[in-house]
């Protein structure tokens, strides 16, 4: 059985669409799992109706927003029954065989799987492909379908961007997501956990992607990863940066934390003489990190 998770933040005009296009799967055998983080728009009411069909096994209401998605990620994984997990994302809707082209794809060795997505907009018009997304890898792998082991996609894909971008067009092996997956830096996360969480789940795994467009990921003006001001740039830079170290811990390949460190000095111009005496070329590069890290404490602190 596949279990469903869907996580809701103030989606109400997408819910309906996107929930008649899961109980409209072709492969039927699941169980959905409703969860709405205190949404003010009346998303409730939508889900209400929705939340007696026989497929629902779970419907739970947040009082008071938990303030990130990757606890209601983690709450949805707790309460699943199933083998495999799909988290379905309000926002988004899909093909109506995407879980049945999908878990033919999961065997002894592939324990992750994702398809082509396609960006619409409010009104499910096409904005753009995918494909070019991963332009900046030659070649470019998602041109066809593959198949590759886990520590091989971390290393030459993840680590430098995140290649799964779309939650919703992934599914997994629930036995894949060990305690210590959901960490306090995970929960903690508004913009990047979901690369952090594939980045520990891959590296257990072998991943299997396919070229066909079976997702449709929405890209609106209230969609939490666009980074539209200050304060989110350098939040998805800190995080980023968080992702990088533990990668950086399993590879013996060049890091990508001086760049990370750059751009984070690249958004703060008027730190520009800071920036100077602090990152000189002389200065050993793992107390420019340690001192980088400090000074950025400091800074979120006040």
């Amino acid at each position: 059985m596949i279990s469903i998770i869907l996580p809701n933040y103030n989606h109400k005009q997408f819910l309906e669409q996107r929930l008649e296009s899961i109980l409209h799967q072709t492969y039927q055998d699941f169980e959905i799992i409703l969860l709405d983080d205190a949404s003010n728009d009346g998303s409730e009411k939508i889900l209400r109706k929705y939340a007696v069909h026989p497929k629902v096994t779970q419907f739970l209401i947040n009082n008071v927003n938990s303030g990130g998605p990757f606890k209601q990620w983690k709450k949805g994984i707790e309460y699943a029954k199933g083998n495999y997990v799909w988290i379905a994302e309000s926002d988004d809707y899909c093909a109506p065989d995407f879980l049945e082209k999908s878990i033919k794809r999961l065997n002894e060795e592939v324990g992750l799987t994702y398809c082509q997505s396609i960006d619409v907009d409010e009104n499910n018009k096409m904005i753009s492909e995918r494909l070019q997304y991963t332009n900046i890898f030659q070649p470019n792998i998602w041109k066809d379908d593959f198949t590759i082991s886990g520590t091989a996609f971390i290393d030459n894909y993840l680590y430098f961007r995140n290649v799964i971008p779309n939650a919703s067009a992934v599914l997994f092996k629930k036995e894949l997501v060990s305690d210590d997956i959901f960490d306090k830096k995970l929960l903690e996360m508004k913009m990047a956990g979901d690369w952090l969480f594939w980045s520990r789940i891959c590296k257990k795994t072998c991943v299997s992607f396919s070229r066909e467009v079976l997702n449709f990921f929405r890209n609106h003006e209230n969609v939490s990863r666009n980074h539209n001001s200050l304060p989110k740039q350098r939040q998805r830079i800190l995080e980023e940066l968080h992702i990088v170290q533990e990668i950086d811990n399993k590879r013996k390949l060049p890091t990508r934390q001086p760049e990370l460190i750059n751009k984070w000095f690249s958004i703060h111009s008027k730190w520009h003489l800071f920036k100077k005496s602090f990152y000189a070329p002389s200065r050993n590069m793992i107390k420019n990190i340690q001192l980088f890290y400090d000074f950025v404490s400091f800074k979120l602190k006040k």
